[in-house]
């Protein structure tokens, strides 16, 4: 599993158009740019050797936060890049991605600790 919805920035774009643009891509949520709440960033820096030849990725990825209620049925799956949808508890899956982490989730935990402080802050 990993994040719900996630893309690249286009050329000419801002983060929070892109944000927009993959909700609506991945998951079929039209969303407006008030109801996406900007959370905060965190750096990618990833590096591995892929068939014999380096792979790396330097990035920056930005956290928004879309809260209006979801209807998992109603969702229309992207099928290119989404297979399913499930909902976890945020508990349950901060614990999954500590150490020796649930291999079944491949979420960034730099972008989970925002989501989960942006939620805290909200309490």
């Amino acid at each position: 599993f990993d994040t719900s919805s996630a893309g690249h920035i286009q050329a000419g774009d801002e983060p929070e158009e892109s944000a927009i643009r993959e909700l609506y891509e991945e998951l079929g949520i039209q969303a407006s740019k008030e109801e996406l709440q900007f959370a905060g960033c965190f750096d990618i820096q990833y590096e591995k050797e892929f068939h014999g030849k380096m792979f790396r990725d330097n990035e920056v990825a930005f956290v928004y936060m879309y809260t209006k209620p979801v209807d998992v049925a109603k969702l229309i799956l992207q099928k290119e890049e989404v297979e399913s949808v499930e909902w976890f508890d945020m508990e349950e899956l901060d614990a999954a991605l500590q150490p020796p982490r649930d291999q079944r989730f491949c979420v960034p935990m730099e972008g989970f600790q925002i989501a989960k402080q942006w939620l805290e802050s909200r309490k």
